[in-house]
Order: C-alpha cells, then sequence, then structure tokens
C-alpha cells in the first residue's frame, strides 16, 4: 500500500477577515481557484524543548515538550493564468477586475502598503493520506522563472496561522484549466526595447516574520509584513555595450563612471497561444508586469574561450517618489473575479 502525492490538491481564497476561514469550493461571493502543483506543502514546523544540564541531574535528558507551531510551505507550479490573479493579490495587495465573457476579464493588480490580504487554503495530501484547511495565511514570497526553450513555471511561499483536519473536503472545485505558457510567448523589455533575452526571473519577497510567538499560545499571534522587495533577472546576448556602461558607469553613452544609478522602466509580457474559451476568436490570455522604475546591479564583463558573450543581469525595482506604485501586474482571463 502507498499514497500517490499526484492524487492530492491545492485550493485557495481570499478570506473577507482575518479568522474567518472562506471555503475554497464555495460558489459565493467569490469562487476559490484550485491550482495543480509539481510539489511542496503547508506543514507545521515546530521543535522538542529541551532543558540544559541541571547540576544535581544526570548525563540523560530528563523530559522534552513540544514548542510552539507555526505553518509554512512551498508550492512549485506551472504558472497559469486563472490562478496568477489570486496569488499576485496575495502576494502584493489589491486588485480590481473588469470586462465580460466575449472580450476576457481583465485583473489589475497592484501593491499596498497596508496588511496583505488573508487567504484561506485547502489541502489534499497524496488522496486518502490526509486533508487540512489552513485559515489566516498571507504570500511571503512569489517567484516567476521561463527559459526561451521552457515551460513559464513559479513558486509560492506563504505563512499560515491555524492548520486544522478538514472533513468533508470540498466536493465541487473550480480548477484553473487553462493552458501552459512557454517561453517562446515571453517579452522582457527595458526602456520599452526588447531584450535578447535567453531566460528571466521574476520574485518578490514581504519578509514577513515567522516567529511572532506570544505566552499563553501554541500558535503564531499574527503574520507582520516588513520591506517588500522587487527583483528580476534576465540572461542576454549582449548586442552592444550599452546595458554593462548603464550598470557600470551610470548611462547608456557613459564613457567615465558616475555616481548616480541609471534608472528606466522593465516590461514583462506573456501571452498564450490558445483563445480564451467563450471570448471572440483571437482574444488569449495574457500577463504584463510593468515596473517603472528600475536599476541593473553593476556587473563584470566575463569573456570565456570561444564561448559568446552572455551577461547575467539582476535588476532591482525602486519605488517612484510620485504616486505611481513601484509594480503594476495586468491579467487577462477568462474568470470574472479574483479568488
Amino acid at each position: 500500500m502507498g499514497f500517490s502525492s499526484q492524487s492530492g490538491r491545492v485550493g485557495l481564497r481570499t478570506q473577507a477577515s482575518k479568522g474567518t476561514y472562506a471555503d475554497p469550493g464555495a460558489a459565493s461571493p467569490n469562487e476559490g481557484v484550485f491550482m495543480r502543483i509539481r510539489s511542496g506543502a503547508l506543514g507545521g514546523t515546530r521543535e522538542l524543548l529541551i532543558p540544559d544540564p541541571e547540576i544535581g541531574g544526570n548525563r540523560d535528558i530528563p523530559d522534552a515538550q513540544l514548542g510552539p507551531i507555526s505553518y509554512s510551505g512551498e508550492f512549485d507550479f506551472y504558472a497559469r493564468m486563472e490562478e496568477l490573479p489570486t496569488l499576485l493579490k496575495g502576494v502584493l495587495g489589491s486588485a480590481s477586475s473588469a470586462g465580460a465573457a466575449l472580450t476576457g476579464y481583465t485583473h489589475t493588480i497592484t501593491p499596498s502598503d497596508a496588511s496583505l490580504p488573508w487567504l484561506s487554503v485547502e489541502e489534499t495530501i497524496a488522496g486518502a493520506y490526509e486533508d487540512f484547511k489552513y485559515t489566516d495565511c498571507k504570500i511571503n514570497s512569489f517567484h516567476l522563472e521561463a527559459d526561451a526553450n521552457g515551460y513559464l513555471m513559479g513558486t509560492c511561499g506563504l505563512i499560515g496561522l491555524t492548520q486544522e483536519i478538514l472533513t468533508p473536503v470540498s466536493p465541487t472545485v473550480r480548477w484553473d484549466n487553462s493552458p501552459l505558457l512557454v517561453g517562446t510567448n515571453i517579452t522582457v523589455k527595458w526602456n520599452n526595447v526588447a531584450l535578447p533575452a535567453k531566460s528571466f526571473s521574476f520574485d518578490v519577497n514581504n519578509n514577513i516574520e515567522d516567529d511572532d510567538f506570544r505566552l499563553g499560545s501554541l500558535f503564531l499571534g499574527d503574520a507582520v509584513e516588513k520591506r517588500r522587495e522587487v527583483t528580476m533577472g534576465v540572461t542576454i546576448r549582449p548586442e552592444d555595450s550599452d546595458l554593462w556602461r548603464t550598470a557600470m558607469w551610470g548611462g547608456p553613452s557613459a564613457t567615465t563612471p558616475g555616481g548616480m544609478s541609471f534608472k528606466d522602466d522593465v516590461i514583462i509580457e506573456v501571452e498564450s497561444y490558445e483563445d480564451i474559451p467563450g471570448a471572440t476568436a483571437g482574444i488569449k490570455y495574457s500577463f504584463t508586469i510593468t515596473v517603472p522604475k528600475a536599476v541593473i546591479a553593476p556587473f563584470n564583463l566575463s569573456p570565456s574561450g570561444d564561448d559568446v558573450l552572455e551577461h547575467d543581469l539582476e535588476i532591482q525595482a525602486v519605488r517612484p517618489v510620485t504616486a505611481t506604485p513601484i509594480l503594476t501586474a495586468v491579467v487577462k482571463n477568462s474568470f470574472a473575479t479574483v479568488a
């Protein structure tokens, strides 16, 4: 007898408030979304509390107690368009939706300086092994990456406050059945000009505290966001030395090192080959991340033998001084609301 991991499932849904579980399988007011994952799970983290040696005792450990518990984990997945708005809203903060079935629904997600939304998670581990529900979860980290000859893949890290056995599981769920996305339909732009990119990555980290334990309780008291970090990575085959000059000397036409960093916009565009079901022919699933101000980190040139020159660009997003958000993400899909 054994348990196949493939028979598990994961569903997410935004809560109306802290402490109130929102069933990802329920249809109202906003239906949750169940996503296929490659690996990963939420789970408890706790330690045995073992006392130090005592004078007058003996050489053996006299006792051990269970310490407080926190819940965290990561899900690795092929990124799909129906689940992305929920994940992006969870890691950034707010979302608005517009559109219609014939034109596709457009979801605009922007970062918030207020607290992130609480999520509920339904998780089945290996079919008949165990079913859990997690209340008061937040998305701590979010990662996307793709190679030119591969799929768009993601990793999502969550921190949760409570875990319970789920009985019964949701009988009917809304799966993300949108198509897989590939590198041949992904473009990364700097200064609105496409880079000769071989691969890219995109990361958001909320640096949420995971050790806020309180006296008289076994569980985390809260999950507080700290500084938000937005970074990107791009591997390119350079066509000139402008990006090296931009990163090392402070501008694409600089002839000597300067003291000011050069800032420009980054745009990541993703589109599916397939049309959105129910929409007018030719309307595709699409996803765009726009970062209005970013800085390329300094890097050295690394020639090697007869290898073709490549650069691994590390790009840091910075917050504009105006009310413009550090980034805006726009997803077009077939779901009318963000779960």
